[in-house]
């Protein structure tokens, strides 16, 4: 009699333990299918990058958590982890304007902890964006070890599919690029560069706002000397990016020539660059489906600007003032509001 009780028991819980594990199970599938569906195309359509964070951020643990009791959820990983990746990159670049004003005021301590906590934070970037890369292969690249790299073929995929693609093959670059400025502290595979170049190939250039022309022609441009034939047509295919990216109101590209122009030391063409890109937000509105990541591009600009602007004024780029610089002549300094040069008293 006590045994068939204790067997009785041990069904019941059993049965309860089982049942519990279905609901965790189903409640993660529905979990999967809402941020697919909804939760990431709603921030994609956002205006409000600091919203977008707190969602990635405050989600992303919640969200894979349910890859214990169902399967994992790549494609929406990819996503998650890319855009918390960008918020950690843009702590680190408010370390390192902390960082220059510090140097300036010629206070080492503050310099030198700013630099460190520009570090970390890059560190942390390079961690999360290597995740997106890595749940990317999961996703859409098959094979062995040996044959898993990026770019060895194209997978076919939808246009959907073609979205988180892009989310990855780009996450790979940023990562090795926020690792490198980490000093090395992730330690991501610096031939996931180069594997990016190749698979961002595999997106037809039009469709994808110019971004796989402008990663091409970046490598064009950064690997020989400025000079070369093979530079000079890439800065001009570059242009040709930027303007595909202008007409359509997703400007990932700019953010990419900037970047780039900033890279090789290309004064002239960077402040260029951001010109252009003030005009173009200026002219044209952002993709309202994509508009977030237009958003994220004017973000990425306006921190190169306001490190010039810090680097040379000791303060960052005035209210209204990206694409204008300290020293424009007299007619485009009056453009600048007085009080965010001096200070509102």
């Amino acid at each position: 009699m006590f045994s068939l009780l204790r067997f009785t028991l041990l069904l019941h819980a059993l049965i309860f333990l089982s049942g519990c594990s279905t609901i965790y199970q189903t409640t993660g599938w529905f979990a999967y299918d809402y941020t697919e569906d909804y939760a990431i195309p709603y921030s994609l359509k956002g205006d409000d990058p600091q919203m977008a964070c707190a969602l990635s951020e405050s989600m992303t643990g919640a969200l894979l958590s349910f890859s214990e009791v169902a399967y994992t959820p790549d494609r929406q990983a990819i996503a998650m982890h890319m855009m918390a990746g960008a918020c950690a990159e843009e702590r680190a670049r408010e370390h390192a304007l902390t960082y220059l004003r510090a140097l300036k005021a010629k206070n080492v301590s503050e310099a030198k902890d700013a630099r460190i906590r520009e570090k970390r934070e890059y560190a942390l970037a390079a961690n999360r964006q290597y995740k997106a890369y890595q749940h990317m292969l999961a996703a859409f690249v098959e094979g062995d070890d040996v044959a898993r790299e990026v770019g060895n073929e194209c997978p076919e995929l939808d246009e959907d599919e073609e979205l988180f693609w892009m989310m990855g093959i780009l996450s790979g670059f940023q990562a090795v690029m926020s690792d490198v400025r980490s000093q090395g502290q992730v330690d991501v595979p610096q031939n996931i560069a180069m594997q990016s170049v190749r698979g961002i190939q595999c997106l037809d250039n039009q469709r994808w706002w110019g971004v796989p022309q402008a990663i091409n022609a970046a490598v064009g441009i950064m690997l020989p000397r400025a000079e070369d034939p093979q530079a000079v047509q890439a800065w001009k295919d570059m242009q040709q990016a930027s303007d595909i990216a202008s007409a359509v109101g997703v400007r990932l590209v700019h953010a990419i020539e900037v970047t780039v122009a900033d890279g090789r030391d290309e004064h002239q063409k960077l402040r260029d660059a951001i010109r252009r890109h003030v005009r173009s937000i200026n002219t044209t509105p952002s993709n309202a489906q994509f508009r977030m990541m237009d958003i994220t591009a004017t973000r990425q600009i306006l921190a190169i600007s306001d490190r010039l602007w810090t680097e040379a004024t000791g303060s960052r780029t005035p209210i209204g003032g990206l694409g204008t610089f300290w020293d424009d002549d007299d007619d485009q300094a009056a453009a600048l509001d007085i009080d965010d040069l001096l200070g509102d008293e």
